[in-house]
């Protein structure tokens, strides 16, 4: 009986959650889940604490920003179910 030794899969992986986030993690996950263990959980930790990450950044931008204004309109037709933003950027 012959024992093959594991493939070493490459740490280019990382950079697949690092630029998609959750999504990358994921397919990352799917691709190395049979083959290697441990990185494909890796990646998939990583593009959720990059998701993590982003996502409150987002949110504190928006929270603490006083120049920032977000104004919605909804569609002037009575049948029409369009609804749009609008940024607004207050300087002094």
């Amino acid at each position: 009986m012959s024992s093959q030794s594991p493939k070493i899969r490459s740490k280019w992986w990382y950079t697949l959650p690092i630029f998609l986030g959750i999504i990358g993690g994921v397919i990352a996950w799917f691709a190395l889940k049979s083959h290697d263990k441990r990185l494909a959980k890796n990646c998939l930790t990583l593009g959720i604490i990059f998701n993590i990450i982003e996502i409150s950044i987002f949110t504190s931008v928006l929270m603490f920003s006083d120049n920032l204004n977000i104004i919605t309109e909804s569609g002037t037709n009575s049948g029409a179910n369009d609804f749009g933003f609008q940024f607004e950027l207050n300087t002094p």
